[in-house]
């Protein structure tokens, strides 16, 4: 099954794949070849997927991947998957497949974020919420990408 995930800036990956793993606002969903068709909302957090060849032409260039039991990982922000049951479209707001080495930076990140959301929280402003919540789960997301590519 083809495999396209595509951010603004660029293609981050394109080619052929045996699984793939990706997460929605419902749950996280396996996807193998002959899927049945489907369109979501991603979450940010991490997708995976198992390339059928790691060392394929497929691969980005100037792009590190990072592996994780044998799968890709990549972290990536609020999107939409299509799925046809052949090709599997991901198509994202932001995509990581290598993180900064400061662990204290995103660490700070996140708790800067967290306190941000606290201050939106007393405003009621739904919108703004929703919106600093994605930032949290995309940190949070890149703080899981360093602990795999640092083994910490």
């Amino acid at each position: 099954m083809l495999l396209k995930i595509i951010s603004p800036s660029s293609v981050i990956y394109e080619g052929e794949v045996l699984k793939v793993l990706v997460p929605t606002v419902a749950w996280e969903i396996g996807i193998l070849p002959h899927h049945i068709p489907l369109t979501s909302i991603i979450s940010p957090w991490l997708v995976k997927f198992l390339p059928k060849e790691k060392h394929a032409p497929a691969f980005v260039e100037w792009a590190t991947f990072l592996f994780e039991d044998d799968m890709i990982t990549i972290s990536i922000g609020k999107g939409l998957i299509y799925l046809d049951g052949e090709t599997v479209e991901l198509l994202v707001n932001t995509a990581s497949t290598d993180v900064t080495p400061d662990k204290a930076l995103l660490e700070k990140l996140k708790e800067d974020q967290e306190k941000e959301i606290e201050l939106i929280k007393l405003k009621g402003d739904i919108n703004a919420i929703e919106k600093a919540y994605l930032s949290l789960q995309q940190i949070t997301a890149d703080l899981k990408l360093h602990k795999i590519k640092y083994k910490k």
